[in-house]
């Protein structure tokens, strides 16, 4: 049994997957952001080339092991600065 999870893309990752949104479905054992990461950069390689952060349920994660639930809203966020 898998799980589906709604993704939104910002900015420049917008630009590299060339869409908005799409729906992340996962098979097997229980996906990590860290699955995810990896599958979206073996889709899209141009995106190893940009620094990025994860949202999930709008609060930003860091830690890649972060398990993921059916449902789960992720968004990619390119790296921001400011001064």
């Amino acid at each position: 049994m898998g799980i589906k999870c709604p993704i939104r893309y910002y900015g420049i990752i917008s630009d590299i997957v060339d869409m908005e949104a799409d729906l992340a479905e996962f098979n097997g054992d229980v996906p990590s952001l860290r699955d995810l990461k990896l599958a979206l950069e073996d889709a899209f390689p141009d995106m190893r080339e940009v620094n990025y952060l994860f949202a999930v349920n709008q609060q930003l994660v860091s830690d890649l092991s972060m398990e993921l639930k059916e449902n789960d809203e992720i968004a990619l966020l390119p790296a921001f600065s400011g001064g």
